[in-house]
């Protein structure tokens, strides 16, 4: 703590404490449960061959008659075209000249301007690749809000998504069946091969709220002693920080976001979604290159970040850039729960 002039009045002095920052909520509940595999490609359009394995019941021939005839797999192509998302900044001389540092009494310099420009650029890069992933979730569209690129995972992989209303506000409501029907619907579309951890219910405030409250649930728990005590405590997901509160009921987790990045809820109000978790082969965020000749046709990675000095000394660029599309590659295993 140092003693400093009174800004109002240059003839006092007063102490000059501790900075206050005011940072947003780095949601990032899409990241923390990790369902989304990241792959580096090298173009700015992507292909995926959807390939449909069947089998055939075999029918008895009498001996002698024509054998029973074995058909080929089908396929078909999905091309889908990934977004850009740049994000540049420069530094000047008047950021520097005569500024006094952030939080401190000392003169600002290139390092710290230049450190908080790039914190700042790092934040949004996330937020976005948060906000595309809450999007593909939410509603099956790829983020792309100038409309640079239109995708609808479900229209693209000829599906229809499935909705269970959990009629949460009849206090009479099956909730143990609502669950059931969201499981069975997971279960018979998950074609993969793969066997799942656990399905989760990614809940809007409102819909997460009106569940722990419904009359089902308060009797089911009424005289259950458990460390999940929805009547007595705030429930927190295991693994996740206490903005996540998470309620384990009819073979469900059902884990509430709040989640809000500028833009809107994250999860419509009122709704929620029901997903798999442990599917590697489900969920997928491609990173293309960067827009540069020294990167052409590499591995893209999540996100780059370049400077530039003028040759002139007068101002120093950065520039930033993601180039990612997140895909549901069986958008069939995503369930909209409603509440009403």
């Amino acid at each position: 703590m140092a003693i400093i002039r009174d800004y109002s009045n240059a003839f006092e002095v007063i102490d000059y404490t501790e900075e206050l920052n005011i940072i947003p909520n780095q949601w990032g509940l899409f990241q923390a449960l990790g369902i989304f595999n990241s792959e580096g490609v090298t173009q700015n359009t992507i292909a995926i061959e959807e390939i449909n394995k069947t089998f055939g019941l075999i029918k008895d021939k009498i001996r002698g008659e024509r054998n029973n005839v074995n058909k080929d797999y089908t396929r078909k192509i999905h091309t889908f075209p990934v977004p850009h998302f740049p994000l540049d900044d420069y530094i000047s001389p008047k950021d520097i000249q005569g500024k006094r540092a952030y939080g401190s009494e000392d003169v600002d310099n290139l390092a710290a301007v230049r450190a908080r420009k790039m914190e700042r650029i790092r934040w949004s890069h996330a937020a976005t690749l948060e906000r595309a992933r809450a999007q593909l979730i939410n509603n099956g569209t790829v983020y792309a809000p100038n409309g640079t690129v239109v995708v609808d995972a479900y229209a693209s992989f000829g599906i229809t998504r499935e909705d269970v209303n959990f009629a949460l506000g009849v206090g009479t409501t099956d909730l143990i069946a609502k669950c059931e029907e969201v499981i069975a619907h997971i279960q018979d579309n998950m074609l993969s091969g793969e066997t799942m951890d656990r399905i989760v219910g990614i809940c809007s405030p409102t819909f997460f709220s009106a569940l722990i409250s419904h009359a089902t649930v308060k009797e089911a728990y009424k005289y259950y002693q458990s460390q999940q005590e929805p009547l007595r405590t705030r429930l927190n997901a295991p693994g996740l920080d206490a903005r996540y509160r998470s309620f384990d009921f009819g073979g469900i987790l059902f884990i509430e976001y709040r989640g809000d990045l500028g833009d809107g809820a994250l999860i419509t109000a009122g709704e929620a979604r029901f997903l798999p978790l442990g599917s590697m082969d489900t969920f997928y965020t491609y990173f293309a290159p960067a827009e540069k000749f020294d990167l052409v046709n590499t591995i893209g990675q999540e996100a780059y970040m370049f400077e530039y000095r003028s040759p002139k000394g007068d101002k120093i660029e950065i520039e930033s850039e993601s180039n990612f599309i997140n895909l549901m590659r069986r958008p069939a295993v995503v369930v909209r729960g409603t509440s009403s």
